[in-house]
């Protein structure tokens, strides 16, 4: 059987389109629309919510009896870690919250020890300064 010469074009054509489409589908897409929720009118959080909720975040760790152990043998009493963090600004307290809920899934506490630690430090050295 002999295939004429636009028959095996248009089944180089098929071929080629079928292998594109399946090139073009296999690829993972790059991102997913989805709606957005109506309470966010202008695409962000208030700042006064958004420090809200990483303060509860923030709080939620601390609540550890580990953690506040920890801190009270680095001479570090329940009021003064309070104070301290109350005078950390939006941006250091959203950083610490998204540090600690990028910890909890693993349960490392040793890490959620090292970053308070090093924020009260930070703290430290710059009223002295």
């Amino acid at each position: 059987m002999k295939i004429r010469s636009g028959q095996a074009a248009v089944r180089s054509l098929v071929w080629t389109l079928i292998l594109a489409v399946t090139a073009l589908f296999a690829a993972p897409p790059s991102g997913w629309a989805s709606l957005a929720p109506a309470d966010l009118q202008s695409g962000a959080a208030a700042p006064g919510a958004a420090r809200a909720e990483d303060m509860r975040t923030v709080s939620k760790a601390l609540e550890s009896k580990a953690l506040r152990g920890r801190l009270a043998s680095m001479g570090l009493d329940e009021k003064e870690i309070d104070s301290r963090l109350k005078n950390l600004s939006d941006q250091e307290v959203h950083q610490l919250a998204v540090k600690l809920e990028a910890v909890r899934p693993g349960g490392l506490i040793e890490a959620v020890l090292v970053i308070v630690v090093l924020v009260l430090l930070i703290l430290y050295l710059v009223k002295r300064v």
